[in-house]
């Protein structure tokens, strides 16, 4: 960074909104300033030279100053922007790969769908079985609305089943197919164009090998929306009046996703060096950054992908945030502001205090001397040293509240971020209660006159394999009794009355197979007395789909996935998490649902003593306040939901995202 600020301080100079208005202003008072002396040299020759030379000395201190001020207002200003972008593009990237994440765990479990491998292996296929497998996969694809398209193939390349062009047929010669076969132990993730998708433009892909009785009957492919994911993710980074200007890029810097409003050369390549740098496109100079991914649970996502910004610096000013909270005492800020402006504000009004000295020094000499000329002289120098203080305190200030809205603006940005990947996490466990609900190997078994509770402890079971967030999954039968778990803990409760509140009870009310509940967050004994969310779905009969025989419900593994998010977002210093950094997720009443720090703990109620004005009304809050006597930035973030989370299928539930970030340990 501080290379960056060396070298490109006139061309940043050149474009910060004010900075050249305030050195235009200095230097204009200098400039009459020497010229009223000059004429006090000329006419006023019975005043002490002294004077005269005190007045020059302190002229030289307030220009050796300024050049301070200046330098100082540019690096500032500079760092604001370069900062607000890596921590932008950082959280784009890692918000991209937690949900890559979860597709790679979506086309495992798919890959051991019943009816995906019976239609795999059935030789003769009829039209019906065509039709019910297009509603099957079609109600994946509802369901998992992060995907746009399902394809099943032969072993030997053959299109057996396309959702989006049912009729299609062919045999594909896709090298990630013969991937999928070669080790039908492991998916295959593919960005760029292919066959399978009629090599119009790139898209992202997963696949897996369907195995039966240990051998490949075929591959099923899930093609992911990434253009929309990505518009989505960058959208919600984005500051008042900003254009998107973040991209894609894989290990070698070509570009694979441009926001659509950015036409770029073809040919140009991103930077992966963590600097930033000024380069030249399309004869504009931009600030190019660039972010890599942090690996979630040893995932570190497709090809060595980065997040990059390509901001153009005339372009720097668009973006400018509101100015801190006026009533923010300076003292507070000591953490947030260098003291270098700090000293820089005491020099200059200490000059100015001197300058008040001189001048009624003179003026007692110019009494005493008769020398009644040199006092306008005198009135003018201090009305300029008045000036040139003003200009440097409404610098200084401008720069204090730039410099506490970048850090405000980067709170709020952490809160949301957390929030963000809660409500992302979230959608994926109703989204997973209801496919498994309709898994036609539970509804046989749950349907029979003796429901085979070996079955679905088994079926159970391969699913809590795959997918480690969960504590426990169970199922229970039209009675509301526990049938089956996916593990042992909590075989003394099969035959049981389900939990109160788990949200099982509204199962039976359901109208839509594509429905869901979650229970209250409270304690459950199924989830070993502590608090979590029990995702509900139901299990409907196989002649009968009106009929809901039972239901299936995952236990979220609450403490340890939300404290995972919320110490994700923390902000870090070279790889560590600030010293006194916390961040808790609450519920609007302030109930403690998560927290990064074992000074909070889950159940108690924080409700920090700030104005919610503006939580209530834009969903976010960010400001300086104090806790436990201690001043902190404090971010706060209203869930929104994700896709249709939260949004537009019935499940109201406002979690708040706060990150706490005490002052005085900032710099």
């Amino acid at each position: 960074m501080e290379t960056f600020l060396s070298k490109h301080q006139d061309t940043m100079k050149r474009v910060i909104k004010g900075v050249n208005q305030h050195e235009n202003g200095l230097r204009s008072l200098s400039t009459w300033w020497e010229k009223i002396a000059l004429i006090g040299k000329i006419n006023s020759h019975q005043v002490a030279s002294t004077i005269l030379e005190d007045m020059d000395d302190t002229l030289g201190q307030f220009n050796k100053l300024q050049g301070r001020l200046i330098e100082s207002l540019v690096n500032e200003h500079t760092r604001k922007v370069i900062q607000q972008n890596v921590s932008r593009s950082q959280m784009a990237i890692d918000v991209l790969i937690r949900n890559l994440f979860e597709r790679t765990a979506d086309i495992g479990f798919l890959a051991t769908d019943h009816d995906v491998t019976q239609f795999l292996i059935n030789t003769n296929k009829t039209e019906t079985d065509r039709e019910f497998i297009e509603q099957r996969l079609r109600a994946y694809i509802s369901i998992y609305s992060v995907y746009s398209d399902a394809l099943l193939l032969a072993p030997n390349g053959e299109l057996v089943f396309q959702l989006s062009q049912p009729t299609r047929n062919g045999v594909m010669s896709d090298e990630m197919i013969q991937q999928a076969i070669k080790d039908p132990t492991e998916y295959v993730e593919y960005f760029g164009k292919t066959e399978l998708m009629g090599n119009s433009q790139p898209h992202l892909l997963y696949a897996n090998a369907v195995v039966e009785n240990g051998n490949v009957v075929g591959v099923i492919v899930l093609c992911f929306r990434f253009n929309n994911e990505l518009e989505g993710i960058t959208n919600r980074l984005l500051l008042k009046n900003e254009v998107d200007h973040f991209f894609l890029c894989d290990g070698t810097g070509e570009i694979l996703r441009a926001p659509s409003n950015n036409k770029l050369d073809e040919q140009l390549k991103l930077t992966l060096a963590t600097e930033p740098k000024i380069v030249t496109v399309n004869s504009n100079s931009m600030i190019e950054i660039c972010a890599k991914g942090q690996a979630y649970q040893d995932y570190a996502g497709p090809k060595n992908w980065h997040i990059g910004s390509l901001l153009p610096i005339d372009r720097i000013n668009d973006s400018d945030s509101d100015t801190s909270d006026a009533t923010t005492e300076l003292s507070d800020l000591t953490g947030i502001i260098s003291e270098d402006l700090f000293d820089i504000r005491r020099q200059s009004i200490s000059i100015n205090d001197d300058l008040q000295l001189i001048v009624l020094n003179g003026i007692i000499t110019a009494a005493r001397k008769d020398a009644v000329e040199f006092m306008p002289v005198l009135e003018a120098i201090k009305k300029i040293g008045q000036d040139i203080n003003n200009v440097f305190s409404d610098s200084i200030e401008s720069l204090f509240s730039t410099i506490v809205s970048s850090q405000l603006n980067s709170v709020r940005l952490q809160a949301s971020l957390a929030v963000d990947i809660m409500d992302r996490n979230l959608y994926e466990r109703a989204n997973d209660c209801r496919w498994w609900a309709v898994s036609s190997i539970l509804r046989k078994a749950l349907s029979a006159t003796s429901p085979d509770k070996e079955i679905i402890q088994q079926t159970l079971a391969t699913i809590h394999s795959l997918y480690t967030v969960y504590h426990t999954l169970y199922v229970y039968d039209k009675q509301g009794h526990y049938v089956a778990f996916s593990d042992d803990q909590y075989n003394d409760q099969i035959g049981q009355n389900i939990e109160a509140n788990s949200g099982a009870e509204a199962v039976f009310k359901l109208t839509d197979i594509y429905q869901y509940t979650v229970s209250p967050f409270k304690e459950f004994d199924c989830y070993q007395g502590a608090s979590t969310y029990i995702y509900n779905a139901a299990i409907r009969d196989m002649s009968q789909m009106d009929n809901i025989i039972g239901g299936i419900g995952i236990v979220f593994d609450s403490t340890v996935e939300f404290k995972a998010i919320l110490i994700d977002i923390l902000p870090r210093e070279n790889g560590e998490i600030k010293s006194g950094a916390k961040a808790l997720f609450t519920t609007e009443q302030g109930t403690i649902l998560a927290s990064s720090s074992d000074e909070y703990s889950i159940g108690e109620v924080f409700i920090p003593q700030i104005d919610m004005t503006e939580l209530d009304k834009e969903g976010t809050i960010a400001t300086v306040t104090h806790l436990n006597d201690s001043p902190y930035l404090i971010g706060g973030a209203k869930s929104s939901g994700y896709r249709e989370y939260k949004r537009d299928d019935g499940y109201n539930n406002t979690v708040i995202a706060w990150v706490l970030i005490p002052i005085e340990l900032m710099n």
